[in-house]
């Protein structure tokens, strides 16, 4: 597997994606079988994922290469994607959910972060990368939007609200492979990636409790300016020592 990885990393990124996709696939078919509410899907489907890329990345022997070590480089620029995580509550507060609720949606933000951060900033950065760090950022940022259509099983969305979400998942994207490039670990990210996906829920601004949406421009400039402050974080950056500094983790 290193081997073809290593050959054919474009390929590889695809398929990969394409595999993770697949995933949530069997689960939604015996659903609509069985004519079950979905819902529960939200936390099944996260946790497959999380195995499976999990256990690949295990396979390749890729676990700190991949930033499940110890180690944080730069914890202080973790302070951005924080604020950025709260600006729905801030603007629009919080709405009632049953404690049954919060559970179930913290477990699924949760385990939604885990497979998502494996799969983007773990598993297909790294194997992009020795390409450069923007086809890496650029590459995945694109895939991780890509897969967000995903969305369509759980709720209904118009094709200027799938646009919508693309760019701001886009932009999200870029910090947050920015941000796994400058802390070499991917802990901070999967807490932020579900602290950010519970504000939106406990908001009432996405989600299966949403009373409005985040107005479009909000959402818009959030993703511009998360993009815009992913770069400025890798502009001193060069692949060669992004990589030094994965292998030497390697061998902590």
């Amino acid at each position: 597997m290193k081997n073809f990885i290593a050959n054919h990393p474009y390929w590889s990124v695809v398929i990969l994606f394409i595999i993770n996709t697949l995933v949530a696939v069997p689960f939604v078919a015996l659903f609509k079988i069985l004519g079950k509410d979905i819902e529960p899907l939200r936390l099944i489907i996260p946790i497959a994922q999380s195995v499976v890329m999990i256990g690949i990345i295990y396979k390749l022997g890729w676990l700190r290469v991949t930033g499940f070590g110890t180690r944080i480089k730069n914890i202080h620029l973790l302070w951005f994607p924080v604020v950025i995580a709260f600006i729905p509550v801030l603007l629009y507060g919080t709405v009632a959910i049953p404690a049954s609720g919060a559970l179930f949606y913290t477990l699924a933000v949760l385990f939604t972060g885990i497979s998502e951060e494996a799969e983007a900033r773990g598993l297909l950065l790294r194997i992009l990368l020795p390409k450069g760090i923007w086809v890496a950022l650029l590459g995945v940022g694109f895939l991780f939007s890509v897969g967000h259509f995903t969305n369509l099983i759980f709720e209904d969305f118009s094709v200027l609200d799938m646009a919508e979400v693309l760019i701001a998942t886009f932009g999200f994207a870029i910090l947050y492979g920015a941000l796994f490039l400058r802390t070499l670990n991917i802990w901070p990210l999967i807490i932020l990636h579900a602290l950010h996906d519970f504000i939106f829920v406990i908001s009432g601004t996405a989600g299966p409790f949403a009373t409005q949406p985040l107005p479009t421009n909000v959402h818009i400039v959030m993703a511009i300016i998360s993009g815009l402050f992913g770069a400025y974080l890798v502009r001193n950056i060069t692949t060669s020592s992004v990589l030094a500094e994965l292998e030497s983790n390697q061998s902590q």
